[in-house]
C-alpha cells in the first residue's frame, strides 16, 4: 500500500502543469484545487485588454496594450496560455497570457477559421487549400481534390474537410501533417454544419433535415427529418442532444443522439433566428426574430423561463461560470438570475467591451517550495536514448550520473538550473520510446531512473537549463504537456 501511495504522489508531482504567473500580476488567489474562473475584456474598438478573476471585476490580474478589436474567440490553450481569436477585420491571431503579447497569425485572409486547442489555427485560403498556422512556425498546407468549403477541427488533432461538388457534399478526414486523406464520405448537398463539443459527431443541415456523421470513421450517424429548413443548431456540451430552430416554426426541436428520435423541446411565442448553448449545458438562449431580446430555456426541464432584453453579439448574451445570465445593453452589462430573470447586478460601461469567459490556473501564485527538486535516497542513472546497444551488439549499461543523494534544506534549496519533465513511467521501454519522440532544437529527451519504495521509476526530461524562461520555451516548443521544476534531473 505504501508503495502504491508513493508512486501516486510521484506521478502527481511530475505531471503538475502549474506555471508561475506573469511578473505584471500581483493577485493573491486563495488556495484552490481547480482552475480559476477568468474573464477577458477587450474594448470592442480595440485597446487595453484585461483579465479579471470572475466574479471580482475589480481584480485585474493581466493587462495588454493595443489589443485588437475582436470578432470572436476560437479556443483557449491552457498549456501554452494562448487564446486564439479572429479580429474584426477577419484576421486570426493569438493572445499570449504568459508573454503578455498579441500576435497576428496570418496576413492573408482565410475563411472557415477554426481551432481546437487555442494554438493551431486552421483556415481555407483563396485557392480552397487548408492552411494550418502554428505558433512555432510549422505551417502546413493541404490541397483537397475539390476546393474546400469548411474545416472542422477535432480534439484529437484530426481535421474534417467539407467541399461541394454538384449536388453532393464530399468529406475527407486528414491528420496533419499527413497530406493523404484517411477516410472520405459523400453526403447530399448540405448547408451549415455544427460539431459537438466532444468532437465525435458532425451534423450537416440538408433539405428539411439533418445528416449526422461520426468523426471517427465518417460513417452515417442517422438522418433526421424536420418540418422546415434548419435555421440554427446548438448541441449540448456532451453532444447527447442537438437543439434545432427551423425557418418559420416557433418550436425548438431536440434530437437525441443515442436514439435518433426527434421531438419538440419547447414552443416559443415566435420563431427564433439563432440559438446559443450555455458552455456547461444548463441553459439555452434563443434570439428573438425582431428586436433586442432573447428567450431563456432551462435545459434540464426544457422549460421556457421567459424573455430578457439584450443585444445579440458574438460574445453576449452568455451564461457566466457562476450560472448568471450576462445580458448586453446599450451601455451596461446586466447580470440576471436565469431561473427567475431577477436582476442581480449591473456592470456599468460593460457593453463597451468584448467578453470572454474561460478557466485557467496560470495566474495562480505557486506555493513556496513547490519548485524544489524531488529527491530519493537511491541512485540515479542516465540513459542515452540515441542508441540501444554497443558496437558488438551487447546492451548498453546505464551510465552513473550522480550516486550520492541530494539533500534539500527547507528554505535554502539546491539550485542547479531548471528541468523540463514530460512523464514518469514504470516501464523503461515505454519511457525510452516516449523520449525518442521528443526532440527540441536537435536535443532529444533523456531518461532519469530512480527508485521509490523498491520500484523503479523512469522520468522523461530535458535539461537542466539556466533559467525558468528558457525551460518554459523548450517545453512549449516540444508541443507536449510538461512541468518545469527547479534543480537538476
Amino acid at each position: 500500500m505504501r508503495r502504491l501511495l508513493a508512486l501516486a504522489l510521484l506521478c502527481t508531482a511530475c505531471t503538475n502543469n502549474d506555471r508561475a504567473a506573469p511578473d505584471s500580476t500581483n493577485f493573491q488567489a486563495p488556495e484552490s484545487h481547480g482552475p480559476d474562473a477568468l474573464l477577458l475584456r477587450i474594448p470592442r474598438a480595440g485597446g487595453i485588454g484585461r483579465v479579471y478573476v470572475y466574479p471580482k471585476l475589480d481584480s485585474v490580474v493581466w493587462t495588454v496594450d493595443e489589443a485588437p478589436s475582436l470578432e470572436r474567440v476560437l479556443a483557449f490553450d491552457p498549456d501554452a496560455g494562448t487564446i486564439a481569436y479572429v479580429d474584426s477585420k477577419g484576421f486570426p491571431g493569438r493572445l499570449d497570457l504568459r508573454e503578455t503579447d498579441v500576435v497576428r497569425a496570418s496576413r492573408a485572409k482565410l475563411t472557415s477559421l477554426a481551432s481546437a486547442n487555442g494554438s493551431d489555427i486552421y483556415g481555407i485560403n483563396s485557392k480552397g487549400e487548408i492552411v494550418r498556422l502554428n505558433p512555432t512556425g510549422g505551417d502546413w498546407h493541404f490541397k483537397p481534390p475539390i476546393p474546400a468549403r469548411s474545416v472542422f477541427t477535432q480534439p484529437n488533432g484530426e481535421l474534417l474537410i467539407a467541399a461541394n461538388k454538384g449536388s453532393q457534399t464530399v468529406l475527407w478526414k486528414v491528420r496533419p501533417p499527413d497530406d493523404v486523406a484517411q477516410d472520405s464520405a459523400v453526403l447530399p448537398l448540405s448547408g451549415r454544419a455544427v460539431r459537438t463539443q466532444v468532437g465525435d459527431r458532425i451534423y450537416f443541415s440538408v433539405d428539411s433535415g439533418l445528416v449526422g456523421v461520426k468523426a471517427k470513421d465518417l460513417s452515417p450517424a442517422g438522418t433526421v427529418e424536420l418540418p422546415g429548413m434548419v435555421r440554427a443548431l446548438a448541441p449540448t456540451p456532451s453532444g447527447d442532444r442537438v437543439y434545432i430552430a427551423t425557418a418559420g416554426d416557433s418550436s425548438i426541436f431536440v434530437v437525441d443522439r443515442y436514439s435518433g428520435n426527434v421531438g419538440k423541446a419547447v414552443t416559443l411565442p415566435g420563431a427564433p433566428i439563432d440559438l446559443r448553448m450555455d458552455g456547461l449545458g444548463r441553459y439555452l438562449l434563443a434570439r428573438f426574430p425582431k428586436g433586442d431580446s432573447a428567450w431563456v430555456i432551462a435545459i434540464g426541464t426544457n422549460r421556457l423561463v421567459g424573455a430578457v432584453g439584450t443585444r445579440w453579439e458574438a460574445d453576449l448574451p452568455a451564461i457566466t461560470p457562476d450560472a448568471e445570465l450576462a445580458a448586453l445593453g446599450a451601455k451596461d452589462v446586466t447580470l440576471i438570475d436565469p431561473d427567475n430573470l431577477a436582476v442581480k447586478s449591473t456592470v456599468e460601461g460593460g457593453a463597451r467591451d468584448f467578453w470572454y469567459f474561460f478557466a485557467w490556473n496560470g495566474f495562480r501564485p505557486r506555493p513556496e517550495g513547490l519548485d524544489q527538486p524531488v529527491t530519493f535516497p537511491s541512485e540515479s542513472v542516465y540513459f542515452d536514448t540515441t542508441a540501444s546497444s554497443t558496437p558488438d551488439g551487447s546492451p548498453l549499461s546505464p551510465i552513473a550520473r550522480d550516486t550520492s543523494p541530494t539533500v534539500v534544506v527547507p528554505g535554502n534549496p539546491v539550485t542547479t538550473g531548471f528541468t523540463v519533465s514530460f512523464a514518469a513511467l514504470l516501464d523503461a521501454q515505454k519511457a525510452q520510446q516516449l523520449a525518442g519522440t521528443i526532440v527540441v532544437n536537435g536535443t532529444p529527451a533523456h531518461l532519469v531512473a530512480t527508485n521509490s519504495a523498491g520500484s523503479p521509476i523512469y522520468r522523461v526530461v530535458l535539461g537542466p537549463y539556466a533559467t525558468r524562461d528558457e525551460a518554459d520555451r523548450v517545453g512549449r516548443a516540444s508541443r507536449r504537456q510538461y512541468w518545469v521544476f527547479e534543480g537538476s534531473p
